[in-house]
C-alpha cells in the first residue's frame, strides 16, 4: 500500500511541476503584444469575449504562423486591431501586396490590416479549452500565489528543517 502511494504522490508531484513549470514559461514567454512564442507557434490566452462567436474566453488559441503569400481572400485571419494590441477574427474580402515584404489585407469591416499585424488563420489555429481554463487560474495573481509560490516555499521551508534535522544529529 505504501508503494502505491508513493507512486501516486510522485505522479501528482510531476504533473504539478509540468504545470508550473509550463506556466512559468508562458509568462516569461510573453512579447510587447502580450502573447507567448514557442517553437514558432504563437500562444494567446483568449482573455476576454472579443473572439466569439469563434472562441470563448479562457481558452487557449495556439497558433501556426502563415506565410501572407498563402492567405487569400475568404480566409479568416486573426490581428492585432488597436493601441492596445487586442486580436480579432475576420474575413479578408482583398489582398494588395504593397511591397516586396509586405501584404495589406482588407478586411470585412473595410479596416486594412498589414500583414506584420497578423498572427495566422482560423485554419492555423487550435483551440485547448481545458488547458485555457487552468492557465487562467494559474497566471491569475492569487492562483500563481497559491498554487505556484506558497507551495514552493513550503518545499524549501521543508527542505531547510530536513538539513537542519540532520545537523541536528551529528
Amino acid at each position: 500500500m505504501k508503494k502505491v502511494l508513493k507512486i501516486v504522490l510522485g505522479v501528482v508531484i510531476c504533473l504539478y511541476l509540468v504545470v508550473v513549470i509550463f506556466t512559468t514559461a508562458f509568462l516569461l514567454r510573453k512579447d510587447d503584444y502580450g502573447v507567448s512564442k514557442f517553437l514558432g507557434k504563437s500562444l494567446v490566452l483568449v482573455e476576454e469575449d472579443t473572439l466569439e462567436p469563434d472562441y470563448k474566453a479562457n481558452t487557449l488559441l495556439v497558433i501556426s504562423k502563415v506565410d501572407s503569400e498563402k492567405i487569400e481572400a475568404g480566409d479568416k485571419i486573426l490581428y492585432y486591431y488597436d493601441a492596445q494590441h487586442k486580436l480579432r477574427f475576420s474575413e479578408v474580402t482583398q489582398k494588395e501586396k504593397t511591397n516586396e515584404t509586405s501584404t495589406t489585407f482588407i478586411v470585412k469591416d473595410n479596416n486594412k490590416v498589414t500583414s506584420d499585424v497578423v498572427l495566422g488563420t482560423q485554419e492555423s489555429t487550435k483551440a485547448m479549452s481545458t488547458i485555457g481554463q487552468i492557465l487562467y487560474v494559474v497566471q491569475s495573481r492569487w492562483g500563481f500565489l497559491f498554487i505556484v509560490v506558497f507551495p514552493l516555499f513550503l518545499a524549501f521551508l521543508y527542505e531547510i528543517y530536513a538539513i537542519y534535522r540532520e545537523f541536528k544529529k551529528k
